[in-house]
């Protein structure tokens, strides 16, 4: 899975590199993420957005002083967040889900310049790496903490959820000096990662990542 996403890169630099000049870039942000989740035909509401980081690097492959076609390779910390409250005994039960999911991603986008302004669309390819689920649980004073690894599958009983991800990322952004710039990108996840999933079960990725970027 990993090396299709490699290959995908190296097919996509290649075929373009031959029409267009190239500038070659590295961007690192935070990214703030979230699922929709549907579970037998409910809508789950209580999800909150998780904070990650984002790291990675790109290539723009200029066509005209208008027109580029950007791709890349980043590191994406993705997942959501849900806090729940209740009383037992008279007494405060306080539980957090964590999802924490380190995603490969690979877009590749239109960009529009606009002078020292840009806008970029497109969609984009992701591959989980790896991921856990952590629950935190007070009462009474008393905490504990469950760390469980996310298991990739398409096996609705064996698997928490699908390896791939495929989706559409809009973004726009400023070249504050001729290196060094700022970004803002909101990623709207596309796959069922549910497995096994139908239209009444469904999670799906969301995230909104700001970033800095530099050109070489």
């Amino acid at each position: 899975m990993k090396r299709l996403l490699f290959v995908l890169l190296g097919v996509v630099v290649s075929s373009i590199g031959v029409f267009a000049q190239a500038q070659f870039g590295v961007k690192a942000g935070l990214n703030f993420s979230n699922m929709s989740v549907k579970v037998a035909g409910e809508i789950v509401d209580d999800i909150k957005f998780k904070p990650g980081i984002s790291i990675g690097a790109f290539a723009d492959f200029g066509l005209t002083d208008l027109f580029a076609i950007e791709t890349g390779l980043t590191l994406e910390n993705k997942g959501f967040k849900t806090e729940e409250e209740e009383k037992l005994y008279g007494k405060k039960i306080e539980e957090t889900t964590t999802m924490n999911v380190i995603y490969a991603i690979v877009p590749v986008q239109a960009r529009l310049n606009f002078s020292n302004f840009y806008v970029l669309a497109g969609p984009y390819f992701g591959i989980g790496l790896s991921g856990k689920i952590r629950v935190k649980t007070t009462y009474d004073g008393e905490t504990e903490k469950d760390d469980d690894s996310i298991e990739f599958g398409n096996d609705a009983e064996e698997s928490d959820m699908k390896r791939m991800d495929v989706g559409l990322g809009l973004g726009a952004g400023c070249e504050i000096t001729d290196n060094l710039g700022v970004r803002l990108g909101y990623d709207l996840g596309l796959s069922n990662l549910a497995p096994g999933g139908d239209s009444k079960n469904k999670m799906k990725n969301g995230s909104v990542n700001i970033s800095a970027t530099f050109k070489f």
